[in-house]
């Protein structure tokens, strides 16, 4: 099992048919994706950090609130969006999800990650799930994503898919089994994140790529997957022997400072050590950065 720290995703672009992208459903053992998974990787796009950040709040948030509950766990607070006061945090004091909504005030190559497309997409997004739901209640009353706690449980790598799908046990509120078809619907809880399902315009976050899956789930229980690649956790590095490495976004998760003052290599070229920029900009907290 990876830890579930993900920071970077990747996902299926326009492949319905292939298992791992959205609405499939899988229920076999992991497969290695060799070749085939560096073919749909030329497909997959970031769209300036934008889309691989919102799959990454969609990890965080599944496993440090245990729901996808944006309409009930997020709100939009002087040009920022933030967790709502009082919210309940089941892992890490919510402190990723944090540090991913902080990337609202994180300003490195524009070309590389965009904060400020990260708040426009965010704020946009929260109005197309609130759509989403209003027309669901509506005029589909049926298809209304369950009230639900999640649970990570392990991941698979899938054939035609361009990371690792990171599973989540999907139960009711009191600890009971959804069904196959209620956990189906989660799907329309993720239009946040860019989730597009039948008929829907959530953004098209190919980075997503939700499906259900019984591969590592407890018996008698439903999982739901989704594709983030651990990119900013230390494995997402490029090294050659002898060398110190270089991070995604230039950036490490890393809570426990383990690797502060660590050499790395810029993404630009120069040599630089792993450093913190908590002190003088809390919404950083828990990352380190090549400096």
């Amino acid at each position: 099992m990876k830890p579930f720290i993900a920071l970077l995703s990747v996902g299926c672009v326009g492949f319905m048919a292939l298992q791992g992208c959205a609405g499939a459903e899988y229920s076999g053992d992991a497969e290695d994706v060799g070749s085939e998974q560096s073919a749909v990787a030329s497909s997959c796009y970031s769209n300036t950090g934008v889309h691989t950040t919102k799959a990454a709040l969609a990890v965080a948030m599944a496993t440090e609130l245990g729901r996808w509950s944006p309409l009930t766990d997020l709100e939009w607070v002087n040009d920022r969006m933030v967790l709502k006061s009082g919210v309940s945090c089941v892992r890490n004091s919510c402190k990723q999800t944090k540090a991913i909504l902080g990337q609202i005030d994180f300003t490195p190559d524009q070309s590389v990650f965009s904060a400020q497309g990260f708040r426009t997409d965010l704020f946009a997004s929260i109005d197309r799930q609130k759509n989403l739901i209003a027309d669901l209640t509506r005029n589909h009353p049926e298809l209304l994503p369950p009230a639900h706690k999640l649970t990570p449980v392990g991941s698979m790598t899938l054939t035609g898919a361009c990371g690792p799908h990171f599973i989540f046990q999907v139960d009711n509120p009191n600890g009971t089994a959804l069904t196959s078809t209620q956990a189906g619907l989660m799907s329309n809880t993720l239009c946040f994140y860019g989730q597009n399902t039948s008929g829907t315009n959530c953004g098209s976050n190919n980075f997503i790529g939700f499906t259900k899956t019984q591969t590592n789930c407890p018996a008698g229980r439903v999982c739901v997957a989704i594709d983030p690649d651990d990119g900013d956790s230390g494995t997402g590095t490029t090294t050659s022997a002898g060398s110190a490495p270089t991070y995604t976004l230039n950036r490490l998760w890393d809570p426990p400072g383990l690797k502060l003052n660590s050499q790395c290599i810029k993404t630009s070229g120069p040599a630089g050590t792993m450093q913190s920029k908590c002190a003088t900009n809390p919404s950083t907290c828990g990352y380190l950065y090549c400096m």
